[in-house]
């Protein structure tokens, strides 16, 4: 039952802000594969390497009283340990799945869902340990603080890891791109340890007030980033009505995704579910276009983006026709 309660607790808060993350990335959404594998890294490999790792590391801690190796070991090896066992998994996505990443706000989603993985793992053992200790009312008193007051905690320092993987996506040479790398791993290690070390010395106000300062900084990041994509989605799908791919009544309808999109989608479901699914991938379908188009033009022919291009206009044509538009 304390686990239940204890996972519940932890689960519940996790799955929306999950989904606000997902709902966030409107234009082109990550694979499902890699989103969902992404949050179970943060949620199993990545919790296993920290404990090992910190319980190596900290060891040498153990001569000291366990009041101070406990703060020490919280404030100056758990912000490098944790952010690097979180890092990897994003670290993973850009080697072998660079396709995917195309620009800052790929980086910040995945980033993010690494860390609300671990972040529900870490969150269900405190809350156990709570009750087992306080019982219901020191419980009653964690979840609201873990959950909501610091539930963005580790999706905020994972998400500078992110944005260091984004930046060093489009980097020119190999230094801007270990650079880029590495400063947004720092970025990550510095505000965790922050957010530690002002818990530690019982200042928690004043790491509430950084927690969602850096928060802001995610969601001011994401507004510019999906502000960034928009116009991609103008530019380079512009040439998509000359070639006949698009209309120029759909060009407006996707560029703008305002009442008029809202529009087109009820009146689709009014037809049937099927044909909103359709217009909904005919859509994604014209995000990643725009998001390929700004590939080649950056990147060239890296991973066949040529085929990929023509395969997506192939696809758009075709869904164009099923829809009737």
């Amino acid at each position: 039952l304390v686990w239940l309660l204890s996972f519940v607790a932890a689960i519940v808060p996790t799955v929306f802000f999950v989904w606000l993350f997902w709902w966030l990335d409107r234009y082109e959404k990550e694979p499902k594969v890699l989103f969902l594998g992404a949050f179970l890294w943060g949620a199993a490999p990545a919790v296993v390497l920290s404990l090992l790792f910190e319980s190596w590391l900290t060891s040498p801690l153990g001569a000291l009283s366990e009041q101070v190796s406990t703060v020490l070991g919280s404030t100056f090896v758990a912000p490098p340990v944790e952010e690097l066992a979180k890092g990897a998994a994003v670290w993973g996505i850009y080697r072998w799945a660079r396709g995917e990443f195309d620009g800052t706000l790929d980086g910040i989603v995945y980033g993010a869902v690494v860390g609300l993985g671990f972040a529900m793992v870490e969150n269900a053992f405190y809350f156990a340990s709570a009750l087992q200790s306080g019982g219901l009312e020191s419980f009653a008193a964690l979840v609201p603080v873990r959950s909501i007051a610091f539930g963005l905690n580790h999706a905020t320092f994972t998400a500078f890891t992110g944005v260091g993987f984004a930046r060093a996506r489009y980097g020119q040479t190999r230094a801007v791109r270990r650079g880029a790398i590495w400063a947004g791993i720092g970025a990550a290690i510095v505000v965790h340890l922050l957010h530690n070390g002002l818990a530690n010395a019982g200042l928690c106000g004043v790491s509430l007030l950084v927690n969602w300062a850096g928060v802001g900084v995610v969601f001011v990041v994401i507004a510019l980033s999906l502000r960034r994509e928009s116009e991609w989605m103008r530019d380079y799908l512009r040439e998509e009505v000359t070639l006949g791919v698009l209309s120029a009544p759909l060009y407006t309808l996707l560029t703008t995704r305002g009442a008029g999109y809202r529009q087109t989608l009820a009146r689709l479901h009014r037809q049937g579910g099927s044909q909103a699914k359709l217009f909904g991938r005919l859509a994604s379908d014209a995000a990643e276009l725009a998001q390929k188009k700004h590939q080649l033009d950056r990147m060239g022919n890296e991973q066949g983006n040529l085929a990929t291009i023509a395969r997506l206009r192939e696809r758009i044509t075709q869904e164009r026709e099923q829809l009737g538009i």
